[in-house]
């Protein structure tokens, strides 16, 4: 029988793990975090600075921004406005996210709801490259910025890692940078699709859900990597350490681990049940999002007619 710690804690979200992390010691260095709330919209920046902050967050050394977005299935055309525009100057923050070529890998399995963020996200990007190869008035006509995407899919489907196809590409086009947008865990259900993380520190695919990939970074891809996620499932052990905690339980018994064992495996997970609905609204807020932040003479309201 697996044995499994009922009150150890997954999570890829950086404010959930400083949460965790500020439970547990009162002095945490080489972290420097804020809190601010720009136009309703709360956003966290965590830095990891130094060895010791890695060491003490399990985090990479660099930058890390987690912006609570709210359920965008449910806003209407003022307030996706509204949110866009705060996501896009997050995303114009990074200062690796340049003029261009820009490359968007949109990674997870199409296939799956809960891992189809970067599918989705690329359905909403608009793509450049084209346009100024075969029509370099219109491309200066709009002040694009260079812009190119893929879908590599997963391992095991096409037998090729994501960051084989990705690195491929990147040493023929030579990007700027690269995006890869991809599915995380949370350790709350009322994170899910209602959060997005940025960082620079690029993103190892499938880590969220324990079948970790080679890693899409600066270091394996030569060029900077902005890694955008949002959580789309929680982890089902985590999900019942956090009810155990609010309830007051904070020890069980060998026959109640047994107990729960029997019922939960570490490898199970939990979505919503609107999963569908949720992960296509929040990838159309990243992709418009992206889009403001990169194509800055187009407005959102016209962003539809490019797609």
């Amino acid at each position: 029988m697996e044995n499994i710690d009922f009150f150890s804690l997954k999570t890829d979200l950086a404010d959930e793990n400083d949460e965790i992390l500020r439970a547990k010691m009162q002095n945490i260095f080489g972290v420097e975090t804020r809190k601010l709330v720009t136009d309703g919209v709360e956003i966290f920046e965590m830095k990891v600075k130094n060895e010791k902050g890695e060491e003490q967050t399990g985090k990479r050394k660099g930058k890390y921004v987690t912006v609570n977005v709210g359920q965008t299935e449910l806003f209407d055309s003022k307030a996706f406005e509204r949110v866009c525009k705060v996501l896009a100057k997050v995303i114009s923050s990074f200062s690796e996210l340049r003029e261009g070529p820009i490359l968007l890998a949109g990674l997870g399995n199409p296939a799956i709801c809960a891992d189809s963020v970067g599918a989705h996200t690329v359905e909403n990007f608009i793509v450049t490259r084209h346009i100024r190869q075969s029509s370099p008035k219109l491309f200066e006509k709009f002040s694009f910025c260079e812009t190119c995407a893929i879908l590599p899919n997963v391992f095991g489907n096409t037998g090729l890692e994501a960051a084989q196809m990705i690195k491929g590409i990147a040493d023929d086009i030579r990007p700027s940078c690269i995006v890869a947008v991809d599915s995380l865990s949370s350790r709350r259900l009322a994170r899910l699709c209602t959060t997005v993380q940025l960082c620079d520190t690029g993103i190892c695919p499938g880590s969220g859900v324990g079948n970790a990939r080679t890693e899409i970074s600066q270091n394996t891809m030569g060029v900077p990597v902005i890694a955008i996620g949002v959580p789309t499932v929680v982890n089902a052990c985590t999900l019942v350490s956090d009810l155990l905690s609010e309830c007051g339980v904070e020890n069980l018994s060998n026959e109640q681990q047994k107990m729960l064992s029997k019922q939960i495996s570490g490898d199970c997970y939990v979505s919503p049940k609107n999963c569908e609905k949720e992960v296509k609204s929040i990838s159309r807020l990243i992709g418009f999002s992206l889009n403001a932040a990169i194509h800055k003479e187009i407005d959102i309201s016209q962003m539809r007619d490019f797609l």
